[in-house]
């Protein structure tokens, strides 16, 4: 093909590419990102910094693993950093009072390191071109209800204990009482009509023992 005097040679070779707009939406939809800005995931609070870990990594390793393949995976990955590891910082500074992203990366590291030595995902920027057609079960358990009773390694809301752990429901947002009750200000935080609780607390709160 020749344009403007120039020769240009046509490629006839399929470029597979990200559905970049299509996963950015989905992380809107999932409380990744709002506003533009990386957002920390509220519904996974509860949950001790391990987990926390483990469950950011079990994304981020869904979405790369998935598009391993593709021509913009670095662009991928890039974002998925970029939004996941900051939605994840916040997320800890909420957790432990930490205030400002600065201040949770000094405690943490750069890697946001628990206590155990588990660390956010580091990911390659260069393609695989190894085609999966799997992908990680974690991320059809993101864009499902606000369920989270089929999350592994549960612990209670209150206490932390990991036995013995019930869902603790109600019917609507507007019937938590944040000023009365420790378990509907979580809940209000996190804007969730359920959340995990031990027998112990559960019982307590409908006790009207846990305030």
């Amino acid at each position: 093909m020749t344009r403007n005097g120039i020769q240009f040679r046509q490629s006839k070779k399929l470029l597979l590419l990200a559905p970049m707009d299509r996963i950015i939406k989905k992380l809107k939809e999932t409380n990744f990102i709002k506003d533009g800005k990386a957002y920390p995931r509220f519904l996974w609070l509860h949950l001790n910094h391990d987990q926390i870990i483990h469950q950011y990594n079990a994304v981020v390793r869904g979405f790369s693993n998935y598009y391993s393949f593709t021509a913009n995976y670095g662009k991928l990955a890039g974002q998925l950093i970029l939004y996941l590891k900051r939605s994840c910082c916040k997320l800890l500074a909420a957790k432990f009072n930490l205030r400002t992203m600065s201040a949770t990366y000094k405690k943490f590291s750069g890697d946001l390191m628990s206590p155990k030595g588990i660390k956010f995902i580091k990911l390659s920027y260069t393609a695989t071109g190894i085609f999966r057609t799997r992908v990680s079960s974690i991320i059809p358990n993101l864009f499902s209800l606000k369920s989270i009773s089929n999350l592994y390694g549960l612990v209670c809301s209150i206490c932390g204990a990991d036995t013995n752990i019930e869902m603790h429901h109600i019917r609507h947002m507007k019937d938590a009482n944040p000023k009365l009750s420790k378990v509907d200000k979580i809940m209000v935080k996190m804007n969730r009509k359920q959340i995990p609780l031990c027998r112990n607390c559960h019982m307590k709160h409908h006790s009207k023992i846990l305030k």
